[in-house]
């Protein structure tokens, strides 16, 4: 059975925790951390083209190539807007977030709600920058 975030920390917080054995007894259950793999298979997941990727989140063609070949590390809005383009899950979203060293999205934060709202709902990222107007919160960048 997968371990929860929370269980993996409360193991580390024993201090009888040996570094060595905790790495042994969870070595499933760490993040890939290959940005490039990911990108790679959440394309071949969801069966997008990348012209297509590019498209809809209107990067340039240089810039989306440097970004799934891990040659670029984007912002946090330019992972949502790759995202939204790719049509990703929120749990996919968060993890390409995390990976990249990016903090997840939250929902007690006005505007990650309506990032949250707009992956949960498959909005397209032009959708989502009326919603952002709308509602007064900064466009994605």
């Amino acid at each position: 059975m997968r371990k929860s975030t929370g269980e993996l920390l409360f193991e580390l917080q024993n201090n009888a925790c040996e570094l060595e054995q905790y790495f042994e007894n969870n070595r499933t259950a760490f993040l890939q951390q290959d940005i490039h793999a990911f990108w790679e298979k959440m394309i071949e997941k969801t069966g997008c083209s990348k012209s297509n990727i590019i498209n809809r989140s209107d990067f340039s063609y240089c810039y989306f190539y440097d970004v799934i070949n891990g040659r670029k590390i984007p912002s946090r809005d330019k992972i949502v807007r790759l995202a939204l383009a790719m049509g990703l899950s929120m749990e996919d979203c968060q993890v390409a977030l995390t990976i990249s060293g990016k903090s997840r999205l939250y929902p007690r934060v006005r505007r990650d709600c309506i990032l949250i709202y707009a992956l949960e709902n498959r909005l397209s990222f032009f959708r989502l920058s009326e919603l952002l107007t709308q509602y007064g919160e900064a466009e994605l960048q």
